[in-house]
C-alpha cells in the first residue's frame, strides 16, 4: 500500500483545503473507499470534495437512496453509502459492483460492508477523530493506494 497523503490534524474549518489536497491526487475514474467511525465526518468531507471537483448540484448523503450521481461535463462522480446494506448480495442487486468498473469516480462510504468485493486497485481514505483535549474535534486522515 502506497501512502499518497497524510494529514496529522485538521479542523472542520479546514475541510475545503483538505478536500483540495485530496482532489489534486484523485484519478478521473476509479474507486475511493472512505473509512471512519460513525460521526467522524465522512459525508461532510465527501461533500467538500465534490464541490472542489466542481459539482454544482446540492451534494447530500446517499444513505437512503444508496447512490447519488453527479455529472460534471464528461466526468461522473458516484457517491455511495453502504451503511444500510446487510451484505454484498444486496450491493450486487443494487448495481454497486458495476459502478466500481465504470468510467466514473466512485466514492464509497462504509466500504467494509462489502470488503471482499472491493476492487483490488483502489484508493483508501481513512479518517480518524483525534483525541479530544479541551473540546478539540480535529481529525487526521491517510489517503493511500492499493
Amino acid at each position: 500500500m502506497e501512502v499518497l497523503l497524510e494529514i496529522e490534524k485538521y479542523d472542520l474549518c479546514e475541510l475545503r483545503d483538505v478536500a483540495s489536497k485530496i482532489a489534486d491526487i484523485l484519478p478521473h475514474s476509479g474507486v475511493l473507499a472512505v473509512h471512519g467511525e460513525m460521526g467522524v465526518g465522512k459525508t461532510t468531507l465527501v461533500k467538500n470534495l465534490c464541490y472542489v471537483l466542481g459539482v454544482e448540484d446540492a451534494v447530500c448523503s446517499p444513505t437512503f437512496g444508496l447512490v447519488n450521481v453527479y455529472k460534471l461535463g464528461d466526468r461522473v462522480i458516484n457517491h455511495i453509502d453502504l451503511y444500510r446494506l446487510k451484505n454484498a448480495e444486496e450491493a450486487e442487486t443494487a448495481g454497486v459492483f458495476e459502478l466500481f468498473y465504470s468510467d466514473a469516480l466512485t466514492i464509497a462510504e462504509w466500504p467494509e460492508r462489502i470488503a471482499d468485493e472491493l476492487p483490488e486497485e483502489m484508493m483508501l481514505l481513512k479518517i480518524d477523530l483525534c483525541e479530544k483535549f479541551n473540546h478539540d474535534s480535529s481529525r487526521r486522515l491517510i489517503l493511500s493506494r492499493t
